[in-house]
């Protein structure tokens, strides 16, 4: 069997397709580095396992153009007929092609993932959860992209059937995206039926196990029907094919039809704190970025020295995860996971830190109250800090002039005045209040 899959190797493109998956996928992850964006992919396993998936938009069409095209080799080299006198039965003669086409495709989409292994083993801290599912089902994906491929060509033996199908493919896809945009953020619709994910998570998601198992059904199904598609000679039998794809989607139906915080939910391993173990005040941050808590360590007990004059001073320093659901305590000062990396000067971070008294920005940037709120958390940094502006903060025209009125207006108050409006500020950040309101001080104010 070995000797016929050397073979069957060398007479066939398969080789040639997977060395061209391999080259577009490590070159999709290594182009971002042009524009500083390849934090989408090196924080984590997970993360680049996902970009993997996202780049089978490009990558599923060819390898369906690949197996048409490899469909159609006897007939381009007239020993079709010859081949079809021999006594061996057709799935004898044409499996090993399937395996090899299988192979070869599997091992360019798994070459992408060693491509990218060295810079995320450099960078991340914490793996993830359920990444080698994700990359399996991608390689499962594209070896189902393969064998439809197949199985079409042989049914549709004509020069134009690669080109069409890879076209087609892409164009496809491309509609699936839109036609399967969600009309509510939390509900996916079928986009998890496509082979690839429309857009990545965060390093403190996962894809959740039930969605790798019914995708792994279903482009299982799918790679079943086109390998009979291929196989099978009779019209009646090949029929059939259709039976494994529907058995696939209504196994995999159950387990896809879920809401977005149920197909990506919260990995509770990733946001678990990890902390300082020596004597001085604590410091944490989730294990996903725990390779930033040696950085973290200096600045953050400098901000509880300076914060040390508020009432009720927070005694350590955590990060402040996106979806964390319990409420601040007033010992703790919270940094925002942005700010983790942002900078590589201890001071800046220092003075992130302080950013609202140690609290984290509740609003979001479409707020009416968005641009009062930073303006108010910047001026409670400054005080604590001592300096305005802090150092890493850069204004400029209308904005440097708001603010510096601002400063100018609330150091005229009383010093006690001053450390009950700070106070304040803080306590409203603690539940997400009004710091703009809690400050007292700006243009409406």
């Amino acid at each position: 069997m070995n000797r016929i899959l050397r073979i069957e190797l060398r007479r066939s493109d398969a080789l040639l397709a997977g060395a061209v998956t391999a080259a577009l996928g490590v070159a999709g992850l290594y182009v971002l580095a042009f524009t500083g964006q390849t934090a989408l992919w090196d924080q984590q396993w997970n993360l680049l396992a996902v970009f993997q998936r996202i780049m089978l938009v490009i990558l599923w069409p060819l390898a369906l153009a690949a197996g048409a095209w490899q469909a159609g080799r006897d007939r381009r080299h007239r020993i079709e007929e010859l081949l079809g006198t021999t006594p061996a039965p057709r799935w004898r003669r044409t499996g090993p092609f399937a395996v090899v086409t299988a192979a070869c495709l599997a091992a360019g989409f798994l070459l992408v993932l060693l491509g990218g292994a060295p810079k995320v083993a450099a960078t991340a801290g914490y793996p993830g959860t359920g990444w080698p599912a994700v990359t399996l089902v991608g390689v499962l994906a594209l070896v189902a992209a393969g064998w439809l491929g197949l199985g079409v060509g042989r049914l549709l033996p004509f020069a134009y059937t690669p080109a069409v199908l890879g076209v087609g493919g892409l164009a496809g896809l491309l509609a699936a995206i839109e036609l399967t945009r969600p009309s509510e953020a939390t509900d996916p619709g079928a986009a998890l039926l496509l082979p690839f994910f429309t857009s990545t998570i965060s390093e403190f998601e996962m894809v959740a196990s039930a969605v790798s198992a019914g995708q792994a059904w279903w482009f299982g199904g799918l790679a079943a029907g086109g390998l009979v598609l291929f196989l099978v000679r009779n019209p009646l039998v090949r029929l059939l094919a259709v039976v494994p794809p529907a058995l696939g989607l209504a196994l995999a139906a159950p387990m896809l039809t879920v809401p977005l915080e149920e197909a990506f939910p919260v990995d509770p391993a990733a946001v678990a704190e990890v902390c300082t173990t020596d004597d001085g005040p604590r410091v944490c941050v989730t294990a996903a970025h725990s390779r930033e808590l040696p950085a973290l360590v200096a600045p953050a007990r400098e901000a509880l020295r300076m914060m040390a004059t508020l009432p009720d001073a927070p005694t350590s320093v955590h990060e402040a995860a996106p979806g964390r659901d319990r409420p601040q305590p007033a010992s703790e000062a919270w940094v925002d996971t942005d700010n983790l990396g942002a900078t590589d000067d201890p001071a800046e971070l220092t003075a992130r830190i302080l950013a609202g008294a140690g609290t984290p920005l509740c609003v979001r940037a479409d707020d009416d109250a968005y641009l009062d709120v930073l303006r108010a958390r910047s001026v409670a940094a400054a005080w604590l800090h001592g300096t305005h502006p802090v150092p890493g903060q850069s204004l400029f025209g209308d904005e440097q002039a708001v603010r510096e009125q601002m400063w100018q207006t609330f150091t005229a108050l009383p010093a006690d005045e001053q450390l009950r409006r700070v106070a304040a500020v803080r306590a409203a950040g603690l539940t997400c209040g009004d710091q703009a309101a809690a400050l007292g001080i700006g243009a409406d104010r």
